[in-house]
């Protein structure tokens, strides 16, 4: 079963030459891969076929329309599997930080009144679309839980544009992941833009909260868009965070392709990541004390509220005490492999500790 790439683009009119050159790269590698199984082709097809209609909408709805910028945003990023959904997570425990739901990325159009019933049925359709998801991918609860009502990453919403990592994360894409290593972001952020223009719609919050592994490379771009964006990097032993990668991407493989090659998937996640942080690294020199904070994994997790509270004195923002109380509470009801534990070993790919260390962690190191 090919994808067809002239159908796709039937379903928007939003044609820019950016996103024709990645839709073309995506498609031809996904029809090209011969390992896609059924499950894959299917949840490539729903999700290419979603992602259009959703682009199609906010163009027209969009078009023409002067909106107000979004709220300034506070932008959590790091490696991926590094802290920094638990970090997210806490964080939207505070209502003056709004974070975008799992439906609204999904189906965001034609704006609904907040609690409507006909939010309701999107709210039902999308948990009905993840369960089918908890089928193919078994262990995609102990990676990452996905719920309609969980607040979510932006490389789900910037899949509308065809560049995005979820789609390396979906099966081997030599082609494209080239392609997202070395293409530029800044139409990706300015459709990232209008959807949360739309979104604000329903109120305007104090900060949006953004949080996406893959911003670490894509600062310069960023900064176009939202110019007073403030960023939090969370930095994690590199030999876990590069392994547990590996990890989740040979469960989701697994469950969307015939065969696998570990060794593979540890080649590709290295040099993506290692990629990254080299831009990450020039990135950050637009950056101060003023729009940038840097947190140890190990001290967040030894004592969260004592990161909170350094993240609350960055943004300059009181931490009151009602606040505080909910994100206790929350921390104590996350329990780490509540839903299963995620294993992984390092030799499993390929690779070895003096690759991760010569590679990754010596460039990659907090300020």
């Amino acid at each position: 079963m090919k994808i067809s790439k002239n159908k796709l683009l039937k379903k928007t009119t939003a044609h820019e030459a950016e996103f024709i050159e990645a839709l073309d790269l995506l498609v031809d590698d996904i029809n090209r891969n011969k390992e896609i199984n059924i499950f894959g082709i299917i949840a490539f097809i729903h999700q290419l076929n979603n992602r259009m209609n959703v682009r199609e909408k906010i163009h027209k709805f969009t078009e023409n329309k002067d909106m107000p910028d979004p709220a300034e945003p506070i932008i959590v990023t790091g490696l991926p599997r590094s802290g920094t959904t638990f970090l997210f997570d806490i964080l939207c425990n505070d209502r003056d930080h709004r974070s975008p739901l799992y439906w609204e990325i999904t189906r965001p159009l034609p704006w609904l009144k907040k609690d409507s019933w006909r939010e309701s049925l999107r709210i039902f359709a999308t948990d009905a679309e993840l369960r089918f998801a908890r089928l193919a991918v078994p262990m995609l609860d102990a990676m990452h839980k996905l719920r309609a009502l969980s607040p979510e990453e932006c490389e789900q919403f910037n899949t509308i544009t065809a560049k995005s990592v979820v789609y390396i994360y979906m099966s081997h894409l030599p082609n494209y992941k080239k392609f997202l290593m070395e293409t530029d972001f800044t139409n990706v952020f300015e459709w990232h833009k209008k959807f949360f223009q739309i979104l604000e719609l329903s109120g305007r919050p104090k900060n949006w909260l953004f949080k996406d592994p893959s911003h670490i490379e894509h600062i310069p771009e960023i900064l176009k868009i939202y110019p007073n964006a403030r960023f939090i990097h969370i930095f994690r032993d590199p030999i876990k965070s590069i392994t547990s990668t590996c990890s989740l991407t040979e469960k989701l493989w697994n469950g969307l392709c015939n065969q696998i090659d570990k060794e593979l998937i540890g080649n590709q996640t290295v040099e993506f990541w290692e990629n990254a942080i080299l831009k990450n690294n020039e990135g950050r020199t637009l950056l101060d004390s003023s729009t940038n904070l840097d947190i140890d994994y190990a001290d967040f997790i030894k004592d969260p509220i004592a990161t909170m509270e350094n993240i609350y004195n960055f943004i300059d923002k009181p931490f009151e005490e009602s606040i505080k109380t909910k994100m206790r509470s929350y921390i104590k009801n996350h329990k780490k492999h509540k839903h299963g534990k995620h294993r992984y070993k390092l030799k499993d790919y390929g690779l070895t500790e003096e690759i991760i260390g010569d590679r990754i962690a010596s460039k990659w190191q907090i300020n």
